[in-house]
């Protein structure tokens, strides 16, 4: 069964909390969960509340005592703060022993990585990143960054407008400059969250952009202003989080937004098999096919000698 963390708790109740209870949950989002470790007459003074507000809310989010809200927020702050040096010792397998696990933790954590999924909200994602009015921007981090990219290379055979953010010739900052009105940033940032990520996304946010992040169950700090967020399970035999929900959930997304845009998608993808041709090898050893305009070019040269 998919263990909520409480960030998600209080983001899918959220509509339902009281007033009060409400400044309790920003109190709690503003410290990033840190206040949740205070005790009930503290968390109350910060949030401007009675003590029974508090407890009402932790009520509501399932914990039966103070005390077990508290163990479990805790917990949720070390597992955040994990690096791969702190969990390699408890995720040792003997050389060629770990295979075993693999497949039943990736297949629970992909479907983990499902059942956390709102059908409206995912709706709502397709429905931003089909509106090709938009411009879309896509980063992510040191390793996310893989998952953008894969996204990315599939968004640009679907929909114009798609851009990549990434390092190279230009710092990320700089490539803010026309992200604005009509900009559509999806973001990708796990745990160790990077701090450039985050200042970078606030800055796409102030210049107008909408902001779809893709996390772990802690969720980024990105997730305090984000429009919409998108969670994938991180659960791994070994000490480095695993990508493969995540990369799941991409597949969903892209098989999502194909069938959204349909016949706009597919001529734009026979578009780009046009201009491939004659830079793709074949079985003769020849780079390429001639284009039919290359082919009767030659047939009237031919024909003249």
């Amino acid at each position: 069964m998919t263990a909520f963390s409480v960030a998600e708790r209080l983001r899918a109740l959220s509509s339902d909390l009281a007033s009060a209870e409400q400044k309790v949950a920003r109190a709690l989002f503003a410290s990033r969960m840190i206040a949740g470790l205070e005790t009930v007459a503290s968390l109350a003074a910060r949030a401007g509340v009675s003590g029974p507000t508090v407890i009402r809310l932790t009520g509501k989010l399932g914990f039966r005592k103070y005390e077990d809200f508290q163990r479990e927020v805790r917990h949720e702050l070390e597992a955040q703060r994990q690096s791969l040096l702190s969990m390699y010792p408890g995720s040792r397998n003997r050389p060629g022993g770990a295979l075993g696990k693999h497949a039943e933790i990736f297949t629970s954590g992909i479907r983990d990585t499902f059942d956390r999924l709102s059908t409206g909200d995912f709706s709502n994602i397709i429905d931003s990143i089909c509106d090709t009015r938009n411009t879309l921007y896509l980063a992510g981090g040191r390793v996310s960054q893989l998952a953008a990219q894969m996204l990315f290379v599939h968004l640009f055979q679907m929909r114009p407008a798609v851009h990549m953010i990434q390092t190279g010739l230009q710092p990320r900052g700089d490539q803010l400059l026309n992200v604005g009105d009509g900009s559509t940033l999806i973001m990708f940032d796990f745990r160790r969250y990077q701090a450039d990520s985050v200042s970078f996304t606030k800055a796409a946010k102030r210049q107008g952009a909408e902001i779809i992040l893709i996390t772990d169950p802690w969720q980024s700090p990105i997730a305090d202003f984000a429009d919409h967020v998108l969670v994938a399970d991180v659960s791994s035999p070994s000490a480095y989080d695993s990508l493969v929900p995540t990369f799941a959930l991409i597949e969903a997304m892209i098989n999502e937004v194909l069938a959204r845009l349909d016949k706009k998608a597919i001529a734009r993808i026979k578009e780009l098999e046009g201009l491939r041709a004659g830079f793709e090898w074949n079985q003769s050893g020849d780079v390429g096919q001639k284009t039919s305009s290359q082919g009767k070019h030659e047939r009237r040269k031919g024909s003249g000698q």
